[in-house]
């Protein structure tokens, strides 16, 4: 589809990611409610300038989402895949993803590890059940967040006590159970929350899954049980566990404190194949996050508005080997992240022009220890070693008159990286601005704003990137290091709307709309590059022999461009909502003239749902169109067909304290695989859920 009658189809079209159950002016409230930090200012929503999609606890519950994959799947300009046997997930924003291109934190703290595979370059375990909200940030726009993320940030808020507790209550307790069809799914979900008096509240969690193997549309079990029994038990264990304190000794103090951790235990094999000669592993990951914010506001002092975090994560996966000359060898991956970020906002006037300041800094320390003592090249592939990185930001958020805002901000980032006898390091500032214009202010349209911005991001070389060496085991071809890797710089030019609309049809339902345009340059783009010293390819059938005297090394590409359009509209009233999202992604080597291998396939999201029995229930469907995806490197394998998803939800709330979901997902039994997945997904799947709370 060319970029002209695309960009048709989106701004004839709309988008959204529907609301869940509830009263039109109660939803409402509840989206005026829901507040971001893109900027490290708080803001409404829907007056936030910048590509960005917000997923809620309520939306995962309503449609049914049982994993990372699935949450983020209807947001335009964004993807995620998680392998069918690795419970992992790597997310991609406008064609930009692995080494922290996009920087995944939860509660704050950052999620960077990474393990070389046949998988993503950049993966993190996390346990949907605790997420309260996630905020996608697309671009660099939000580099305040820190180093790297050139292509946007994945910021996960996990369940608290003050959220989870109802009013008047000081105690309850939920459990949650759903059953899936479709490899025989179990999960239970319990949380207990208690108050603290007028000090804040506790929480914790505690999520069970076993999830055995699916089927794919056309039947075929998908993952480990292909392999003819070769592997005792069939099925993946996750168990994961919270706990939150939350303690507000004033209305202007806050300090959160939480600890997660998950436990997953599951079998793997090295790519998709369904033969005995892969090799295969047993699993052990343990992935802990420990995260501390503190927030400090008092009502008298505008000049203060104080927040500062620190946090430790630590992503420990062991593995054994099941099969080959190697059976019951143990080796294993970690990584250990420590950071700590601070900042201040300061609100004052000059005439009459408003200003927001805030400065800031954050730093985080990766130290990668990796061991395998056999041949499989663990150690080689994922190499240890330290890499630290951090910086200092400066911004003004101008209201010059209500017509007319500007942005302006600076940040300045260096890094360091050693392993074995490699020591890099470097460092850059990177500029943004962006200006609002409202010029509806006093008309009808008012709520329709209009924004351009021009933002750089930078990311340093990840261990690997620099320092991969060894020879692959099957296939005698060299992985070369690189230590003269530069760093990768971002530059973003983006021209967007926003807008709310109150009372459009009727005197309670709500329109939404954003949509955006934009082109991504990314100077020294880190790619790994093949090559054939001996000119001996192609030489026959594409076995691994034939690629014996190959190397492959992470270079810097001269210029890789990404560039496109998305776009989303919504509806919602008392009786009906729903909505479109749509979104296209265009890159390209611009030395070579090839297409990058990292961007997602073009899609359309759209959903229309009914509210019945005075808001207690809601129905309706979700349909996925995706486009097929055959621009891709000359040398990949992996070009992807077209498909076609409807799923169906219904949910009903019996009374205050017990809930019942059904959710149907595949619903005509399609056979696919989305583009960078390595596996079929899911065929027909049916979950039934059931929801109970008791409350004092």
């Amino acid at each position: 589809m060319q970029l002209q009658s695309f960009a048709r189809v989106l701004l004839c079209g709309s988008a959204l990611i529907a609301m869940p159950v509830s009263a039109a002016a109660e939803q409402a409230t509840q989206l005026d409610l829901i507040t971001v930090t893109v900027m490290k200012i708080k803001q409404v929503l829907s007056d936030v300038a910048a590509g960005i999609s917000v997923g809620t606890q309520k939306e995962k519950d309503l449609y049914g989402q049982k994993t990372v994959q699935q949450v983020m799947a209807p947001m335009p300009g964004v993807s995620a895949s998680q392998n069918a046997d690795d419970p992992a997930t790597a997310i991609n924003i406008r064609g930009l993803q692995d080494f922290g291109r996009v920087a995944v934190t939860i509660d704050g703290a950052r999620q960077n590890y990474q393990r070389t595979g046949h998988n993503s370059n950049g993966m993190f375990y996390f346990e949907p059940e605790q997420m309260q909200q996630v905020t996608v940030t697309r671009g660099p726009v939000a580099n305040v967040y820190g180093s790297g993320a050139i292509g946007g940030v994945a910021s996960f808020d996990t369940l608290d006590g003050l959220s989870f507790l109802r009013q008047g209550e000081n105690a309850a307790a939920s459990e949650k159970l759903s059953y899936s069809t479709n490899g025989n799914n179990l999960m239970s979900s319990t949380t207990g929350a208690v108050r603290l008096g007028d000090y804040g509240a506790v929480l914790g969690n505690f999520v069970l899954r076993n999830n055995g193997n699916y089927a794919d549309g056309d039947g075929n079990l998908v993952g480990n049980s292909s392999a003819g029994n070769l592997l005792i038990g069939t099925a993946k264990d996750i168990k994961s566990g919270m706990g939150k304190v939350t303690l507000t000794p004033r209305d202007d103090t806050r300090l959160d404190l939480s600890y997660i951790v998950n436990n997953d235990k599951f079998l793997s094999a090295v790519g998709p194949s369904s033969t005995t000669t892969s090799a295969r592993y047993d699993n052990d990951v343990t992935a802990q996050t420990l995260a501390s914010k503190f927030a400090f506001a008092p009502k008298d002092n505008k000049l203060v508005d104080f927040n500062v975090g620190a946090y430790w994560t630590e992503t420990d996966q062991a593995q054994t080997r099941l099969n080959g000359a190697y059976t019951g060898y143990h080796r294993s991956f970690k990584i250990d992240t420590l950071g700590t970020d601070i900042y201040n906002t300061s609100r004052f006037d000059t005439g009459s022009v408003k200003h927001a300041l805030t400065f800031g800094a954050d730093v985080f320390k990766d130290t990668v220890a990796n061991v395998d003592p056999t041949l499989g090249g663990g150690n080689f592939y994922t190499p240890s070693g330290e890499r630290v990185a951090g910086g200092a930001f400066v911004q003004d958020k101008i209201d010059v008159t209500r017509w007319l805002e500007f942005i302006v901000a600076g940040r300045y980032d260096a890094y360091s990286l050693d392993g074995g006898s490699v020591s890099t390091s470097g460092s850059h500032f990177s500029p943004k601005g962006t200006v609002v214009l409202k010029p509806f202010e006093n008309s009808s349209l008012k709520g329709l704003n209009f924004y351009g911005t021009y933002a750089e991001g930078y990311r340093a070389p990840a261990t690997t990137e620099t320092l991969i060496s060894g020879v692959h085991p099957s296939a005698p071809f060299t992985f070369l290091p690189n230590p003269n890797l530069r760093p990768e710089i971002g530059h973003t030019v983006e021209a967007g709307l926003t807008g709310k609309f109150d009372n459009v049809f009727r005197s309670d339902d709500r329109v939404t709309v954003r949509g955006a345009v934009y082109q991504n340059g990314v100077d020294n783009y880190i790619d790994l590059l093949n090559s054939d010293p001996l000119g001996n390819d192609p030489c026959g059938p594409p076995t691994f022999a034939c690629y014996a005297d190959d190397t492959s090394q992470y270079v810097n590409v001269a210029n890789a461009r990404l560039r496109g359009i998305e776009a989303e509209i919504g509806y919602d009233s008392p009786f009906l909502f729903g909505g479109l999202a749509s979104s296209m992604i265009r890159g390209t080597n611009e030395e070579t003239g090839d297409w990058l291998g990292s961007v997602p396939a073009d899609k359309l999201v759209a959903t229309l749902g009914f509210h019945f029995a005075d808001q207690k229930g809601s129905i309706g469907a979700r349909w996925f169109a995706v486009a097929a995806q055959d621009r891709v490197p000359v040398t990949a394998t992996n070009a992807a067909k077209s498909y076609n998803l409807v799923n169906l939800f219904a949910n009903y709330a019996v009374n205050d304290n017990l809930n019942v979901g059904l959710n149907v997902d595949n619903l005509f039994n399609e056979t696919y695989k989305p583009y960078l997945d390595a596996y079929n997904q899911p065929g027909r799947t049916v979950m039934l859920t059931v929801t109970t709370r008791f409350g004092k």
